[in-house]
């Protein structure tokens, strides 16, 4: 049977003649729906409802209509999970109170399988946000967080769901160290290809602002690296990949110049500009320090206050600050001496390296390999006159030891108690 000739359900009709563009996709709809097809059927709503003319608040109405006309008689027949994504799908276009109006009868059947009961509670916590009720949405996101932890092989999905969520939650309530770890664990189980292409470039630019206002927030590196982020070449929001990379290698010069270029933009966006003396300016000085004392060999790594000063932008009185606030941060670690005006640093925060990172530390390992090869070559040098001094030791020459039965390396390891 050709699909034309397949009956359709009127909300189905309704559709091929609101939308005839997307015939090819309508007519597999009926014909999966005629031969109870419904994994394919849920493949193919996934699909349609995908499509460019779903995407607009004016067609809020109309995806009621199909999804009472169409979907919800499916309900038992299709994919839980899946069913509850579509119900999503039907919702983002609608006004937050319409969506929870629509969200609200499918609780009970949710509950009845574990992900499509995480998928239904993360949905309404989005709808609630949206609402402006914070305090119900984090006592739902709270519960659900709980649930989640102690679940077994969650569906990337609802962890996706459950993390954007949470950081459309935490962006609500102003607070950026929390959006930001929410966004990042966002990004790492959502394939970029599944977020829509327009909203990719205002992700990337709020989740970058994020982490620059972020007091508490240094590692940059992974930010960089996330695939998102590449989305913001070409688009309004570009000019913020100057002072991430100025941030991500600690470079005071970069960051000077980024601000200098981007001033009106920087200017433009409150909560960077704000932020520019009371979290910007430090937190970049925080960064010039640990790009300092990574530079420094281990065994070098003796900073004098003045180096810091010139180096991190500060005033000299302004040095044992800087070095106990990134001490406190857990940046470095080391002493200091007031006395001698010297910070000796024992250790730097890992951070994601980059190439040219990577090519420092491969040269540092080369030397080191080298220094390992000359310390070998003189202990074997040492090893003859070091044996004769052991062996023509008194309490070896009296021993009973017979060197036959005993070489030379047991019997000392012996002699002195060595296992």
């Amino acid at each position: 049977m050709a699909a034309m000739d397949v009956d359709r359900p009127a909300a189905l009709e309704a559709q091929c003649k609101a939308h005839p563009e997307l015939s090819e996709l309508q007519d597999q709809l009926a014909k999966y729906f005629s031969t109870k097809l419904y994994h394919q059927l849920t493949k193919t709503l996934l699909a349609y409802l995908a499509s460019p003319p779903f995407k607009q608040a004016s067609v809020a109405g109309e995806l009621v209509e199909f999804f009472d006309g169409f979907i919800k008689p499916l309900e038992s027949k299709l994919d839980k999970v899946k069913f509850v994504q579509i119900l999503g799908i039907i919702c983002k276009v609608q006004e937050p109170a319409k969506a929870l109006e629509i969200i609200a009868p499918f609780e009970e059947s949710a509950a009845k399988h574990r992900d499509s009961k995480f998928l239904w509670q993360a949905l309404r916590s989005d709808k609630l946000v949206l609402k402006g009720d914070m305090d119900a949405a984090k006592e739902l996101l709270d519960g659900l967080r709980k649930e989640i932890a102690d679940a077994y092989e969650v569906d990337a999905l609802i962890q996706s769901e459950f993390h954007k969520t949470h950081a459309s939650l935490w962006k609500a309530l102003g607070r950026p160290q929390d959006f930001y770890k929410s966004s990042i664990l966002y990004l790492s189980f959502t394939p970029t290809a599944s977020i829509p292409e327009e909203e990719r470039p205002r992700l990337a630019f709020e989740v970058g602002c994020a982490a620059l206002i972020a007091q508490e927030e240094f590692n940059f590196g992974e930010l960089l690296q996330q695939e998102v982020m590449t989305t913001l070449a070409g688009s309004e929001y570009e000019w913020i990949q100057d002072l991430l990379h100025a941030f991500g290698e600690g470079k005071f010069d970069m960051f000077d110049a980024a601000c200098a270029k981007h001033r009106a933009k920087l200017d433009a966006t409150p909560e960077l500009k704000q932020a520019e003396n009371t979290v910007l300016r430090p937190k970049m000085c925080a960064l010039a320090l640990m790009e300092l004392a990574f530079h420094k060999p281990k065994k070098q790594r003796r900073l004098t206050f003045s180096e810091i000063a010139d180096h991190c932008r500060v005033g000299p009185k302004e040095v044992e600050f800087l070095v106990m606030k990134a001490m406190c941060a857990n940046l470095i670690r080391g002493q200091i001496d007031e006395v001698e005006g010297l910070v000796m640093v024992t250790w730097v925060k890992p951070r994601i390296l980059d190439t040219r990172r990577i090519d420092m530390m491969r040269e540092r390992m080369d030397q080191w390999a080298v220094q390992t090869g000359l310390l070998l070559e003189h202990l074997e040098e040492m090893t003859p006159e070091l044996l004769d001094r052991v062996l023509s030791h008194p309490a070896v020459r009296g021993s009973t030891w017979r060197l036959r039965d005993n070489p030379p390396d047991r019997a000392i390891r012996t002699q002195f108690g060595a296992r």
